[in-house]
């Protein structure tokens, strides 16, 4: 795939949206500096305290990030799919990782090197707004994420949550489906496996949802937004 075409399928992918608001010339940089990667499913991409060595662009499959905890435990926090970036952060001042990433079955992504995000700010030093752009929508998530789950009770929680991984993937024929067990939810909100299990089956009873070996598809996206949004009313 040349860089026009490649060009024309981010923008297009439907939970892109940084990549897309940038300058057509700085899209065409960023290309001109990518790499093709590819992953098999568990492939250690990167891990917490590595040095950032460059930020990626999920094409096709999906990414697992964990972060790890005092008790030197690791969580599962947050999924990434194809048209989402991830792995900015510490790469403008040669930082270090914050979190572990890890490839949910077959990945294809490209990877923006260090050494080629360099040059670009040296081209465009603008770049630098932008990838402060990309750390602020990954800030503004997060920070969403984490009020929903010190704040809510465990079924808006499970809502909430499911609806923000939503946004995280494509959607197929209208429909979102996580490769996500149960136990993987219960983690990521913070509440006992038990508990996940009833909110869910009560979720797919209404038809919002509907679970299978290892994964959870949502069937009605603006249904959980809902009980999210009107849990205190």
């Amino acid at each position: 795939m040349d860089r026009a075409e490649m060009e024309k399928r981010l923008r297009s992918m439907p939970s892109n949206g940084w990549f897309a608001r940038q300058p057509a010339p700085l899209r065409r940089q960023l290309l001109d500096g990518a790499v093709d990667v590819h992953f098999a499913d568990g492939d250690w991409i990167y891990g917490a305290t590595e040095k950032a060595g460059g930020f990626f662009c999920v094409l096709d499959g999906g990414i697992r990030l964990y972060a790890a905890t005092s008790h030197g435990e690791t969580v599962l926090i947050d999924l990434v799919g194809p048209g989402r970036w991830f792995g900015q952060a510490g790469v403008l001042r040669d930082g270090q990782r914050l979190v572990t990433a890890i490839a949910d079955g077959p990945v294809q992504a490209l990877l923006i090197p260090r050494n080629a995000i360099v040059q670009l700010i040296r081209q465009s030093p603008q770049f630098i707004d932008s990838i402060m752009q990309l750390d602020a929508v990954h800030f503004q998530y997060m920070t969403r994420v984490v009020s929903e789950v010190l704040t809510l009770a465990p079924r808006e929680r499970i809502a909430g949550r499911l609806y923000a991984l939503s946004d995280r993937v494509a959607p197929e024929a209208g429909r979102w489906r996580f490769s996500l067990t149960q136990a993987d939810l219960a983690e990521m909100v913070g509440v006992e496996r038990k508990t996940v299990n009833r909110v869910l089956a009560a979720f797919e009873k209404q038809g919002l949802v509907k679970r299978s070996y290892g994964a959870i598809e949502l069937h009605d996206r603006a249904a959980l937004a809902h009980i999210r949004d009107t849990a205190s009313k």
